[in-house]
């Protein structure tokens, strides 16, 4: 199975600086900062400012060198660390339905992890790259509790016959357990991350 589309192919390089507008912009892109990041984008009780101030805390080494930058530059310094080094294409079933949510299945993430590469997940806080992380996710077998929890989503439900009726039943069942419902609220919030300042900037405030 083509686990995510793209991934070690755009995320090819471990550099963790940038510069923009003659300031070297330097990154902690350790996963669970990433992890949290978007799960910061699904809260809809954080205004859209004060998901910027985190974001930039949660990234930003140098924090305290663009703390005065106008909303829209660290808007638009947001969107080159989503875009350049933490972005990867949603794995999707034929139906176009998510079947991996990174926060939600991270419970079957950190056993997959424990199962085939004895790596304790929360002994690599704050230290194990995202990029990594993804590599080191893409790799994991088939027997992992992740890999058949995406399996279970990814699958057709077959066409009824007359013996097939409870392989139909517990298929059902397990694809409600194990639903992702809320996937789209991730990019509603990016969206409206990013074009905030846009929205300010063509306002002129």
């Amino acid at each position: 199975m083509e686990l995510i589309k793209g991934a070690t192919k755009k995320m090819n390089t471990l550099t963790n600086n940038f510069d923009f507008k003659g300031k070297n912009i330097e990154l902690n892109l350790s996963y669970n900062r990433v992890l949290k990041f978007y799960k910061l984008m699904k809260d809809t009780e954080v205004s859209n400012q004060e998901k910027i101030k985190i974001t930039l805390k949660l990234f930003v080494k140098n924090y305290d060198e663009i703390a005065s930058l106008s909303l829209n530059d660290k808007s638009e310094i947001i969107k080159i660390i989503h875009n350049d080094f933490i972005e990867i294409k949603s794995k999707k079933s034929s139906d176009d339905k998510n079947i991996l949510d990174f926060d939600k299945d991270f419970t079957f993430i950190y056993s997959s992890f424990m199962q085939d590469y004895s790596i304790d997940l929360y002994n690599e806080i704050d230290k194990l790259d995202w990029r990594k992380f993804i590599y080191l996710f893409v790799g994991l077998s088939d027997k992992t509790k992740i890999m058949q929890v995406m399996s279970i989503r990814a699958r057709e439900i077959p066409k009824p016959t007359k013996y097939n009726s409870e392989e139909i039943s517990q298929l059902y069942k397990l694809k409600a357990y194990y639903s992702l419902d809320d996937e789209g609220d991730k990019q509603k919030g990016l969206d409206s991350l990013f074009n905030i300042a846009r929205g300010r900037a063509v306002n002129g405030k």
